[in-house]
């Protein structure tokens, strides 16, 4: 039976492993908005007008179009080798953690930046782009109350930017009430009710989550509703047919399940008399 410590540092390895490799999988396969950088005239008209660049030239050339995709997926190549430093416990490659968790920041602020600079939508991303770095303070420190407490921060402002979407206070995107309809099978104003209840128990296991005794019960619902969010990735395109649902949202899948893992890390944290009660049990047994 694995300690403690190695038990948590089991569940940060593959929150770290798999964010970073479904990141990677997600920048080779499709899409990243770099675009949102590459093409706003107002970043870069005093650069071009200095240089006597003709703008509309370079937003429609295919040379930098390609660019664009060959360096998502370099950079996706980069963060899918990082994931094995977490995968394997290199420990002497802790920079690259360092690095892809600052990267994972920057995506985050294009991500957000392609969604009209809504605050929900960047701290929703907070658990998934820290995650790396709390592996590295992790293999530094232990399980530090400071370092715990911070990822604490982390999980509240990921359930925070998700439940501000499922109550309405931004726009609830499309996708949000599909997946309700598609998986409870219900019809549009049940599924907006139900994201309602979801988004107002987000905001209180944020509170509770600082709140002794009551951040066990608010860490088990963030587990369930982590868990049962980052499936629904996958389980609302069941109907495709299951290579489909892998091809296209598998990376999605991926990416959230640090959504889960981590606060399992910080449940398994605050139950450390029950896993010592556990492990002696299970030394005096060996069952």
């Amino acid at each position: 039976m694995p300690s403690h410590s190695k038990t948590l540092e089991y569940l940060l390895r593959i929150a770290a492993f798999s964010v970073l490799f479904g990141r990677g999988l997600q920048h080779i396969i499709y899409d990243v908005p770099y675009r949102v950088l590459v093409w706003d005239e107002s970043l870069w008209q005093g650069l071009f007008q200095t240089m006597d660049w003709n703008w509309s030239s370079f937003v429609t050339s295919p040379t930098v179009d390609k660019a664009i995709v060959t360096t998502g997926a370099v950079v996706g190549i980069f963060l899918i080798l990082t994931s094995l430093v977490a995968a394997f416990n290199y420990k002497k490659a802790k920079l690259a953690l360092v690095l892809s968790s600052s990267y994972l920041v920057f995506i985050s602020i294009l991500y957000t930046a392609d969604k009209f600079f809504i605050p929900a939508q960047f701290i929703e991303y907070s658990t998934q782009m820290f995650t790396p770095f709390f592996l590295v303070l992790f293999w530094k420190f232990g399980e530090k109350q400071r370092l715990v407490f911070w990822m604490r921060v982390a999980v509240a402002l990921t359930f925070i930017g998700h439940g501000s979407y499922a109550l309405g206070i931004y726009p609830t995107p499309g996708p949000f009430i599909d997946m309700v309809i598609a998986i409870m099978n219900c019809d549009e104003p049940t599924a907006i009710v139900f994201l309602k209840i979801m988004g107002s128990l987000d905001f209180v296991a944020a509170i509770l989550l600082f709140i002794p005794y009551a951040d066990k019960w608010a860490l088990g619902f963030c587990c369930t509703w982590g868990a049962l969010t980052t499936m629904a990735r996958i389980s609302e395109g069941n109907v495709f047919g299951i290579t489909h649902t892998l091809v296209s949202l598998g990376h999605e899948f991926i990416i959230r399940l640090p959504h889960f893992f981590i606060p399992l890390f910080l449940l398994v944290s605050v139950q450390k008399k029950t896993f010592n009660f556990l492990k002696v049990f299970y030394l005096k047994y060996k069952f």
